[in-house]
């Protein structure tokens, strides 16, 4: 009874974990999103596993947000951009501003005080001093104007003399200057052809090496061809093997196919645009216009060719089961042909390090 007990018990347990893992790997992953933009932008985005059991969303309105749950759990909500401590940096910023208006109008009240501080006062005669006191200050006065006159004609004695001093001096100068220029003249002279003789020598040294110089290019070149023409016969041979193509034909055959499988199944929108020049809306149109077969039936185009326009909506659904990248892989691994091109990769690699 014990044995058939843990018998029962392991084989729920493997029951349990076979379950989860085709759960894991034949239920899909849906996403989902509505995009629209007119002016600004605004949206909403959903990923979602097991029957909306496990469910990611990320919105745009006026702010990014992201939340995610697990049943009725909530496992995160946070806010993406703007971050809330630049909100509540402006929140902090307002206050300030109706302060600055307050202070801004307390200096008319200080204006309107200083102005009436301003106004002249009304003057109280003084009485009139007596007649001998105005006698003594003006003697006083004339006498002290008689001292400082003196001591004017003195210091324009004494300048009008240094004045002419160097005058005179100049006048014997003027000849030793000449002289002085004319040997500085000399003396820049034989500097200015001693280094013109410096640089022609120079360039004659360089002019004798040039030849050299040309040779080492031209080897250089013809080297570098004979490298150039080795790597790019190399690179023809891999190319061309039949092995090879082998294996890039199923690595392209099977990436379409995978990228046809993780692009949405359902897409719906519109799509409104212009621009100043009516020929960049056309240059537009024509380089969509190939690809008209795939979008036509969910999307449309509306061009504009009077002005600059950009607004629209965008719906679109999809989902992606983990059972179909390992399917791929497989096959891939399966063919002997990627095998070997694998083990080529690998080998130049080594190569490369050792070197």
């Amino acid at each position: 009874m014990i044995l058939k007990i843990i018998g029962i018990i392991l084989l729920v347990i493997l029951g349990l974990l076979l379950m989860a893992v085709l759960l894991i790997l034949f239920v899909p992953v849906r996403y989902r999103a509505d995009v629209s933009f007119d002016g600004k932008p605004d949206g909403e985005a959903a990923v979602s596993w097991l029957f909306h059991l496990v469910r990611i969303r990320v919105s745009y309105h006026e702010h990014a947000d992201v939340s995610g749950r697990v049943l009725w759990f909530k496992l995160f909500d946070m806010r993406l951009w703007p971050p809330e401590d630049d909100e509540a940096e402006e929140l902090e910023f307002e206050p300030e501003s109706s302060n600055s208006k307050v202070t801004a109008s307390e200096p008319v009240f200080s204006e309107k005080v200083n102005q009436e501080e301003d106004k002249p006062k009304p003057v109280v005669e003084a009485a009139e001093p007596e007649p001998e006191q105005d006698v003594e200050t003006n003697v006083s006065t004339v006498q002290a104007d008689s001292k400082d006159d003196e001591e004017l004609v003195v210091h324009a004695t004494e300048l009008s003399s240094e004045l002419d001093e160097p005058q005179k001096n100049e006048a014997k100068d003027f000849s030793s200057d000449k002289s002085i220029d004319k040997i500085r003249f000399r003396v820049k002279l034989k500097e200015k052809l001693s280094r013109i003789i410096k640089k022609v020598y120079a360039l004659l040294d360089k002019l004798r090496g040039l030849p050299e110089k040309i040779q080492k290019v031209i080897d250089s070149i013809l080297k570098k061809k004979t490298s150039l023409e080795k790597t790019w016969n190399s690179i023809s041979m891999f190319w061309h093997d039949e092995q090879n193509q082998k294996a890039f034909h199923l690595i392209w055959k099977r990436t379409k196919k995978l990228v046809r499988y993780v692009l949405p199944r359902k897409l719906q929108g519109r799509i409104h645009f212009g621009f100043d020049d009516p020929y960049d809306t056309g240059q537009v149109l024509t380089a969509v216009s190939p690809f008209y077969g795939v979008y036509a039936r969910t999307l449309t185009l509306e061009p504009d060719f009077t002005g600059t326009a950009l607004d629209g909506e965008l719906h679109f659904k999809g989902r992606i089961a983990l059972w179909y990248p390992l399917w791929t892989a497989a096959r891939l691994f399966i063919s002997k042909d990627f095998r070997r091109l694998l083990k080529f990769f690998r080998k130049r690699e080594r190569n490369t390090k050792n070197i």
